[in-house]
This record gives C-alpha cells, structure tokens and sequence, in this order.
C-alpha cells in the first residue's frame, strides 16, 4: 500500500503538516509506505493548456510537477494536507490539480487505476469546520470524475499559532482513525 501526501502548506512545521504526520504515522504503523511532496519547496508551472497530454499520455511539461503526477499515479491513496485559504486550497495545491488534466483521455475517461481513496486534512483558523466544507466537497467530486475514489474530510480548526493542533486531541485521534480508513480496503 502506497500513500502519497501533497502538503500545501508554506509552513514546513506548521498545523497542517502536524495533521498530515498524524494521519501518516498512522498509516506507517498499518504497514503502508509513505511519500510525501512539500509543494511549497517545489518548481511546478500550472497547466499550460496545450492538450499535449491527451496525444502523449502523460503532462510534457518538464518541472517537479512531472514528480509529483508520477507518483499520484502510482499511489493506492492520496492525502491533500493544506491550509484554508480565501474559502479555498493553497495556490500550490490548486497548481498541482489543475495539471491532474493529464489522467484525462480525450473522451475524458480516467487513465488512473481506479479507487484511489483520497483524505483532505483541512486546517483552519475558523472555529467551525463546517464553514468551508462545501468548497472541498466540490473538489471531492472534481477528484472522482478525475477517476480517483471517495474522499473524506479531516478538518482542524480554530488554529491560531502553528502547534495549537497539538492540544486538539480529538482531532488527533481522528486523524488516526482517517488513517485506517485510507489504507483500509473495502
């Protein structure tokens, strides 16, 4: 079982990366090899728009996003580990999806294997975890008509200062239990 996580955070040791060696640990601890892409530290372009993919199989673009696309398409599941930012992703994860276009056929059926089961761990400074959920729940769909399977949502919030996540306890222990969901097979 591979896990593959994309921390979109800038903050290489802040909330959303604490959330994201939780759930990580966890899956380690079941057995699963893990990778994990800090997107920040990264050189990705977004996607270019030229339909080179859908002749050629792959994204031609040659960058670290080339890397990351490799082993999404390898992984048996996925996490997005970002901050909450305007309603939305980061801007660096929002880059990497946007260059998922490539697991697309031209009829726009999915070239990856099916059933890649995908974790959002969500962090926030808003109190209430609902506020946001909407907006990653689209992208959930987004992600399934890109051929990747269901997702679920991890949300931390009432963040301050990076490190308030380590006194939510709760949210600790659910991003445990995500873990055995995610590498779990149904």
């Amino acid at each position: 079982m591979k896990v593959v996580a994309l921390l979109a955070s800038p903050r290489k040791q802040g909330n959303t990366a604490l959330l994201m060696q939780e759930v990580l640990k966890e899956t380690e601890a079941l057995g699963a090899q893990t990778e994990v892409f800090y997107l920040n530290g990264m050189d990705i372009k977004g996607c270019q728009s030229c339909f080179a993919c859908k002749s050629q199989s792959d994204c031609v673009i040659k960058d670290d996003g080339r890397q990351v696309l490799d082993a999404l398409n390898e992984a048996d599941c996925v996490v997005m580990a970002t901050p909450v930012y305007m309603w939305d992703m980061t801007a660096q994860l929002k880059t990497i999806i946007d260059r998922l276009f490539c697991f697309l056929n031209p009829d726009y059926s999915s070239r990856l294997a099916p059933g890649k089961k995908v974790l959002w761990a969500l962090t926030q400074g808003q109190p209430d975890k609902n506020t946001f959920l909407s907006t990653f729940e689209k992208h959930g769909k987004m992600l399934q008509f890109l051929g990747f399977g269901e997702s679920k949502f991890l949300v931390a919030g009432g963040l301050r200062t990076p490190g308030d996540i380590l006194s939510q306890q709760n949210i600790l222990q659910n991003a445990r239990d995500m873990a055995k969901w995610l590498v779990t097979a149904e």
